[in-house]
């Protein structure tokens, strides 16, 4: 791709220049188009070694505009996060066999998800051993993650829980961001090399037992 940036840089602008002020698009479809290309600048060279300029030229816009939307390279990454949680999220819990019962969907949001990261090349890019250094514990259990896969999970923890399955005293948030925490566990090796039964043995001994009343 081509990019012959802007003022600020320069030089003049390429054919495509969406970033100026007068440019025709809303803030959701400029994020969208900034998040797009961070995936594609991931997918290059790893989430550790991007840089906003990178991000600015892929995108075909200036630094000033990349900045408007996002005020760090780590909110990119972010926004790239986000984006992967709500698609996991959906995929996996809209194959569960048996949404009522607790333990079992629990086993099955942990492997499937590793299945899916397993196979995504974007989330690969992300949490490869290269990636590791960028998308770190703190950032996975940060608030913005919390609040996505809280509003995913939060209908079956409250089912659960008023159905007797959970234990009483647990705060459903903080589970979520407990069960973040176990799930960046399996992101990396070895847990990530092991076989889906030895993540179902796993997280049945560490997880299930965890949060789940002996029936």
């Amino acid at each position: 791709m081509t990019v012959i940036t802007g003022d600020e840089d320069g030089g003049q602008r390429a054919p495509g220049w969406w970033g100026s002020d007068s440019a025709l698009l809303d803030d959701e479809e400029a994020r969208r188009r900034l998040v797009a290309a961070t995936v594609r600048c991931v997918l290059r060279r790893g989430s550790g070694r991007i840089r906003v300029e990178e991000v600015a030229v892929e995108a075909g816009v200036s630094r000033s505009t990349v900045y408007r939307y996002f005020k760090t390279r780590d909110e990119l990454i972010l926004a790239v996060l986000l984006s992967r949680v709500d698609a996991a999220m959906s995929g996996v819990l809209g194959g569960l066999r048996d949404p009522r019962d607790a333990a079992g969907s629990l086993v099955a949001v942990f492997v499937d998800s590793m299945a899916m990261v397993n196979k995504d090349t974007i989330s690969e890019a992300l949490f490869s051993e290269g990636g590791r250094s960028a998308v770190e514990l703190r950032e996975l259990t940060a608030e913005p993650i919390v609040d996505a896969v809280y509003r995913h999970l939060e209908p079956l923890l409250n089912r659960w829980s008023e159905s007797g399955q959970l234990y009483e005293d647990l705060d459903v948030r903080e589970t979520v961001r407990w069960l973040i925490a176990v799930g960046s566990i399996l992101m990396v090796p070895p847990w990530s090399t092991w076989s889906p039964q030895q993540q179902r043995v796993f997280v049945n001994s560490h997880v299930v037992r965890a949060l789940v009343r002996p029936s």
